[in-house]
């Protein structure tokens, strides 16, 4: 059984690493169909999530609350995306690749923080 999970810790691992390379070429190449590119990686997160809710993904129980956190700042960051337009010649790239990787990591983080929510609000019997 132990063996089994680990293979579907690398798999969710090697989903995100996945992920954060589509979301760096696509951010790098504008000319790339961007919603094509947006459902892919919300999907990647979504089987991110139900692997991670599930137990056997790469997010444990100790980082849930690091992973909720990062998602945060990224999200305030891709907020702040217009800020990234005045950085000259890459300002563009940088605010694609955020965009990218937040629309990777919230169907995870959207997931996770259901399943935090519904763990903090049952009674405990």
């Amino acid at each position: 059984m132990a063996k089994k999970k680990a293979g579907w810790v690398k798999a969710s691992g090697w989903l995100f690493v996945l992920g954060i390379i589509i979301s760096i070429v696509a951010g790098l190449f504008p000319s790339i169909d961007s919603a094509t590119v947006t459902g892919v990686l919300a999907v990647i997160g979504f089987i991110i999530g139900l692997l991670g809710i599930a137990g056997v993904g790469s997010i444990e129980k100790a980082d849930v609350n690091m992973f909720l956190l990062a998602v945060v700042a990224l999200m305030a960051a891709g907020g702040a995306g217009n800020a990234f337009k005045d950085i000259l010649y890459i300002g563009d790239y940088l605010m694609r690749i955020v965009n990218y990787i937040g629309a990777l990591v919230v169907p995870a983080a959207v997931l996770i923080a259901l399943k935090a929510i519904w763990k903090a609000g049952s009674t405990k019997f």
